[in-house]
């Protein structure tokens, strides 16, 4: 069902493939246990040894080893020559398994100083590919994707396991930036949107994820989020979410927000600085805390980059708890990640939270310049002191 093009495939997820085959080829041949190959596949017992240069897979779904003779089509081809998923999650491999052909093999992978022309000459095109193996069916990840949204289309909403591993599907493929283009030019976009409607959670928060995935720094994604819906609908759901769901849910808005000045003003629109402003003074859990402050540091930088104040006059108008809050987190977290984003927020709203709270959270800022004042955190050491000299100067 799926494919997997070696061009696509991570250095570490070919060389376990590798080690899987090695373990298999590696097994004492004199053992009582020897697996007797077939022409058809055959599951391979634990601690069971196989001969040389067998046609070897992984069953992902029983994480069980197969392997079955060469065919003659496959005899002639030594070395690593497929690497594939067929039906029910397999990972099939093709190899000559001795250890001096894996050592070899390895030999050959991309070396520093490597140019295009030269990789061109060590790697096939997927044409060359398919000639040398058509009996296999190779698939680009725009194939993938249409096929695992298309699954996804066709899965009865009852059916929550199927929904989960499909969106996981979708979620590795979305993140890429033509992959993102596609969901939305083929209209794929709107079978996921429509499970952010689903009634279980863990759809809901999959759902999120291939979102978050899609709409990173990808402006085509983030664009239809907005213009389809998806912004208003996910500010909506905010307040009445358990704090778990509504961090991931803050993130989404966040991914779909990043680096857009055009959204700017319908997230004002939908009363979300109120909306975010509340669940900020109700939350204890540092991760809601840090997302939140992270999209409103995102919003005043992007009214800055547009010479607008479209977010601070909305944040203004939650000042007194807002800035509350920010100086309540300051004292109360421990966490580098949510002082970091506190602090940042400060530097860019203090003219309007007012010396009242400059006062109460000097001290904390001259524990925090002792605290971070180390070399792999001088970004945040230098804003602490900028801070605490323009407070000293204010006061």
């Amino acid at each position: 069902l799926y494919t997997i093009k070696f061009e696509d495939m991570s250095l570490p997820a070919f060389i376990l493939l590798i080690l899987v085959c090695i373990e298999c080829s590696c097994c004492d041949e004199d053992s009582p246990e020897k697996f007797v190959p077939t022409s058809e596949w055959a599951e391979i017992s634990e601690g069971q040894s196989i001969g040389k240069g067998l046609h070897v897979r992984l069953n992902l779904e029983t994480g069980k080893k197969e392997a079955k003779l060469l065919s003659e089509n496959e005899a002639g081809q030594p070395g690593l020559n497929s690497v594939t998923v067929v039906e029910d999650n397999v990972v099939d491999a093709t190899l000559d398994s001795t250890d001096e052909s894996i050592e070899e093999g390895l030999k050959h992978l991309v070396k520093a100083g490597d140019t295009p022309e030269t990789l061109t000459q060590k790697f096939r095109t997927m044409e060359e590919l398919r000639k040398m193996m058509p009996d296999m069916e190779i698939k680009t990840e725009g194939q993938l994707l249409k096929e695992a949204v298309e699954r996804l289309n066709g899965t009865s909403h009852s059916d929550i396991p199927s929904i989960l591993i499909l969106l996981e599907n979708v979620e590795d493929l979305a993140h890429k930036y033509d992959n993102g283009m596609l969901l939305v030019s083929e209209g794929w976009m709107g079978v996921v949107g429509s499970l952010l409607h689903h009634t279980n959670e863990e759809v809901y928060l999959a759902a999120l994820r291939v979102v978050s995935s899609a709409a990173q720094s990808n402006p085509t994604v983030q664009k239809h989020c907005v213009e389809s819906g998806y912004l208003s609908f996910l500010v909506s759901r905010v307040p009445s979410q358990s704090d778990k769901v509504a961090k991931s849910t803050v993130f989404c808005i966040s991914a779909i927000m990043r680096n857009l000045p055009a959204a700017l003003q319908t997230f004002s629109d939908l009363s979300s600085y109120s909306v975010l402003s509340s669940k900020l003074t109700q939350t204890s859990l540092p991760a809601l805390q840090r997302v939140v402050v992270s999209l409103y540091n995102d919003l005043l930088q992007m009214d800055k980059q547009m010479n607008s104040n479209t977010a601070e006059q909305s944040m203004k108008a939650e000042s007194d708890a807002l800035c509350s809050k920010v100086s309540q987190m300051l004292h109360s977290s421990s966490d580098y990640d949510v002082i970091r984003e506190v602090v940042m927020f400060y530097s860019r709203t203090r003219h309007w939270c007012g010396t009242s709270i400059a006062l109460v959270i000097n001290d904390r800022l001259k524990e925090l310049d002792k605290e971070f004042d180390v070399e792999d955190e001088e970004e945040l050491s230098e804003l602490i002191k900028r801070l605490l000299s323009e407070i000293e100067s204010n006061s």
